[in-house]
């Protein structure tokens, strides 16, 4: 698979990822309406985690970094602030970590083509 291939399924997978955070965003699920401040230091890191993916579309190893390590951080502090570990936990993962892996990668393979 190309560089160009890998970049664009980041790309468009990132896109997915921002739709969805806008979304959730936006609406207010019933129940909601209160949240903590765990809870909002928690959303915020996913935000980061966010913006990560977007940062990475010009710079693809920080916004990469800064994706996987936002959203390492936030666990930590789930399992901190709410005591224990979730399995939904793994989907947030796939969702928004995937495609920062799949920069790294295009960001590897580039600079690899470019020492070549």
């Amino acid at each position: 698979m190309s560089t160009v291939n890998v970049r664009w399924i980041a790309r468009i997978w990132s896109i997915l990822v921002f739709l969805a955070a806008l979304l959730v965003i936006f609406t207010n699920p019933p129940g909601t309406e209160s949240l903590s401040v765990a809870d909002w230091f928690l959303l915020s890191l996913w935000g980061v985690a966010i913006l990560g993916l977007l940062l990475a579309w010009r710079w693809e190893l920080v916004g990469g970094i800064i994706t996987i390590a936002a959203m390492f951080i936030r666990e930590l502090a789930w399992v901190i602030l709410k005591g224990g570990w979730s399995a939904y936990i793994l989907i947030v993962w796939l969702f928004v970590v995937a495609p920062a892996i799949l920069f790294l990668v295009a960001w590897r393979l580039e600079t690899k083509a470019k020492k070549q």
